[in-house]
């Protein structure tokens, strides 16, 4: 078992790298597809994982991870009690904007196991960015990879001048929960 930290292996120039951790196979291949499709500046390599911790003997070989990005199901209470459990395994450097929270399955509320408001809970008290998307249409998909490469391409610093912190300060609700939800 080994915590995931932001700063330990040195970046590569041009490259940044992604982790999808989730129990919902389908949203990460779908989000992992769409990242290839899309236009960038930059090359990009996606990992993706059920859960953390990531085994220990292939640490050496992993790339420094730039964004780690928890999809949570909204019909599923197994998804969010995965995500909550891996997030011990995760250095808290990495909460300094290194750190996404996707939620999916909320367009249909009524049923919806696990509630947004808990959501934007656990992303609040973990300092960390939370979108909200569908992910039923390539449409969907293709604004959500948008966004993450956005941020992607922040985290791993290639926009001069912006850092992973300030992304995450400017993009986090601070207003109170009922308005955001």
């Amino acid at each position: 078992m080994s915590i995931l930290k932001p700063f330990d292996k040195m970046p590569v120039l041009n490259m940044a790298t992604v982790l999808f951790v989730g129990t919902e196979e389908s949203h990460k291949e779908q989000l992992a597809e769409a990242m290839m499709k899309e236009s960038k500046t930059f090359d990009v390599k996606i990992h993706l994982a059920k859960s953390l911790p990531l085994p220990a003997e292939k640490d050496h070989i992993r790339p420094r991870i730039d964004l780690i990005v928890f999809l949570i199901n909204l019909q599923s209470q197994f998804s969010y009690t995965t995500v909550v459990s891996s997030l011990s395994y995760v250095d808290a450097s990495f909460f300094l904007g290194k750190v996404c929270f996707l939620a999916t399955g909320g367009g249909q509320m009524k049923h919806t196991i696990v509630e947004m408001s808990t959501v934007k809970k656990l992303a609040d008290s973990h300092l960390s960015i939370l979108l909200f998307s569908e992910l039923n249409s390539e449409r969907d998909c293709c604004h959500a990879v948008q966004r993450l490469l956005q941020m992607l391409r922040i985290c791993a610093g290639h926009v001069p001048g912006v850092s992973a912190l300030y992304l995450g300060s400017m993009m986090r609700w601070t207003g109170p929960i009922s308005e955001a939800v």
